[in-house]
Order: structure tokens, then C-alpha cells, then sequence
């Protein structure tokens, strides 16, 4: 149906993001952020499960004048970086 192309992040890779942007930073995937929530029973022959719902790419670079900053994501946003 879609023929888009799953792109998966790990810590420690190098991003950018993908919009074209002057002087954007190249940056390091600190970690994929997630949160868990609980499917509770329908009915008694259910069993709860819990679930991770992805939040962003928790990223990190360094200004030009050397000042550490930090920002979440979203996948659609970043591309890896390829020198």
C-alpha cells in the first residue's frame, strides 16, 4: 500500500535533519524515547499486556560557540547522516 521505507534510529548514530534548513547541526541519537501503557481485560480469558508507544528521537549537538543541546524528533523528520 505505502511504499515507504522503515527507518529504525539507534543511540550513538549521527542524524540530520531532513528538511533543508541553513546551518542545520549535525546530531547524535542520544536514545528512542518511549512510554508504556497497560491494555487492560476486555474480558476475563484476556490477559493485561503493556505497550510501548514511541514519543521521538531524543537527539543532542553542540552550537558554534560550543553550547550542549538537546531535542526530541519525530522519525519523519531526520534522516542519518552520510558524509
Amino acid at each position: 500500500m505505502y511504499n515507504m521505507k522503515m527507518i529504525y534510529f539507534k543511540p550513538g548514530e549521527l542524524v540530520r535533519l531532513k528538511a533543508e534548513i541553513p546551518y542545520a547541526p549535525v546530531m547524535i541519537v542520544k536514545e528512542v524515547k518511549k512510554t508504556k501503557f497497560r491494555v487492560l481485560k476486555t474480558n476475563k480469558d484476556d490477559k493485561e499486556d503493556e505497550r510501548g508507544v514511541l514519543l521521538g528521537i531524543s537527539c543532542f549537538w553542540f552550537t558554534s560557540d560550543y553550547q550542549y543541546q538537546e531535542a526530541i524528533f519525530n522519525t519523519k523528520d531526520l534522516i542519518k547522516y552520510e558524509d
